[in-house]
This record gives C-alpha cells, structure tokens and sequence, in this order.
C-alpha cells in the first residue's frame, strides 16, 4: 500500500479544465483538499475548504451524465447538512456556478435571480425533487442528456408539427389549391 504522500497530485487543471469555472478562478481552489469531505454542518469551515469541496461536487456533475431527478438526490446527499453559512463561506464563482450546472442538467434551483447561497439551501430543505414553472422550463438551456432538454424538446416539437409556408409560389399553389403541412419528425 502507498504512502499518502505517493499519491498521485492532480493540477488544478486536471481537476477543473471540464467546468465553465474560468482558469483565473482555479487558484480559490486547494488540489490537496480535493478528496476532503466537509463535516457538516461546520460554520468555521475556512473559504478553501468551502470552495474546493464545491468544486469537486461541480467537476463531477459537469463530468458525469447524471441529471434531473437522479442528480437532485446527488447534490442532496453531497451537502447534507449543509447550512446558508457554509455555502457563504465558498467564493461566490463557484456557488454561482453550481446552482447553473444544477439547472442546465435539468434541477429546478428556484427564481433565476435567487441569491445561489440562498437557492442551494432551499434545495436542500425540500423533501422531493421540485416541478419547473411552465414559463421558466421553456425559456431555460438544458444538457441535451436531461430529461428535461427531451421534454421541452418534445413540447416546442409539438407546437410547431406544423408548419405552413408564408408563401408557396403561383405555380405551386395552381397544382396544389390546399395548403401544405409538413410535420416535423423528432429527434
């Protein structure tokens, strides 16, 4: 068996090239604490601790084809006990950037504009995995892996099966009186 010291350190690179999490941010970061599990809830846990355990949990879910439902449970089980404070206590990049990675990947987060620390807590006190508002799920990008992204897919495939040409032409019109439809196959 190795030594701690013999394991293999992962540059901030490594651990954070897959993320939307700018390279100029890495440095918030410590690789050494990468694999550290934050106790919790812990509202002395210092800044470094906060982000690098929120980095971790965002590199996995940006990695990893979970989504939706699945990576609510996830996150859920990732910050249990989790507390306001703490998530205050990690640079706000990378709560900010959590709270989008969870909404692209199909989790409803709460208001857009919502505090991230605040939305990421309120997640956390549900019991059950949250329904998008009707306006809100079709305006959001979802990763084309969620449900989500299918769903909405299958929504805007429907409103527009049909689609009627502006203007088909005098020829076209003289050989065909009734208008065309064309229905749109799904992908």
């Amino acid at each position: 068996m190795a030594a701690e010291t013999d394991r293999y350190k992962f540059t901030r690179e490594e651990l954070l090239g897959s993320t939307n999490i700018a390279a100029r941010e890495w440095q918030l970061i410590d690789p050494e604490r990468w694999y550290n599990d934050i106790e919790a809830p812990d509202d002395e846990v210092d800044a470094t601790a906060a982000t690098t355990y929120i980095a971790r949990a965002i590199a996995d879910y940006t990695d990893r084809p979970t989504a939706d439902e699945e990576l609510f449970s996830e996150f859920c089980q990732d910050f249990q006990g989790w507390n306001e404070v703490m998530f205050r206590r990690a640079h706000a990049i990378y709560t900010k950037e959590l709270k989008r990675i969870l909404r692209f990947k199909g989790v409803y987060t709460g208001r857009l504009n919502m505090v991230p620390a605040e939305a990421l807590v309120g997640m956390l006190n549900r019991e059950d995995f949250l329904r998008w508002p009707d306006e809100t799920f079709q305006d959001a990008v979802f990763d084309k892996r969620s449900a989500a992204y299918m769903l909405q897919q299958r929504i805007i495939d429907g409103r527009h099966a049909t689609v009627r040409p502006t203007d088909a032409g005098p020829a076209r019109r003289a050989r065909n009186q009734a208008p065309v439809t064309v229905k749109k196959s799904s992908i």
